[in-house]
């Protein structure tokens, strides 16, 4: 095999095995939308959401996304602590861009502003911090007052 050849066919399988690994991660979704009801002006999201059972292990998401007609943008509900829920909507407070979820902060794709996953603005260009929903929950529900 001649040098260009040989150049040519490791650009290749080296571009194809990239590719194929970017499809398979890409296959599960990496955002959870949990399901929700509407009562009394206050948006109601079970526990049970927050749970994740895969094969045989159970594991605890640290936050799910609720979406619902009255915003364009979902709502992020970060898990603090046991019995303990923030609510954001995830509307990037500088242009109105969609967030996205990047271990404990909130990233706008758009000018890369940040947010802490209690909506506190850490990097500019954003100058406000997000619009945040007082929650309370009980020992099977979380509550989103509206």
């Amino acid at each position: 095999m001649r040098r260009n050849e040989f150049i040519k066919t490791c650009c290749i399988t080296c571009f194809s095995g990239s590719l194929f690994a970017t499809l398979l991660q890409s296959c599960e979704s990496l955002n959870y939308f949990a399901l929700s009801a509407i009562s009394n002006n206050q948006i109601i999201v079970k526990k049970t959401e927050f749970i994740k059972t895969d094969k045989s292990k159970t594991v605890q998401r640290k936050y799910i996304l609720v979406k619902i007609e009255k915003f364009n943008f979902p709502i992020y509900v970060n898990r603090i602590s046991e019995g303990n829920f923030s609510a954001i909507l995830m509307e990037c407070s500088h242009n109105s861009c969609e967030l996205n979820p990047h271990g404990d902060y909130l990233i706008c794709p758009c000018h890369g502003s940040e947010f802490t996953n209690l909506g506190v603005v850490q990097n500019p260009p954003a100058n406000k911090n997000l619009r945040s929903f007082k929650t309370t929950s009980d020992n099977e529900n979380i509550y989103i007052q509206l």
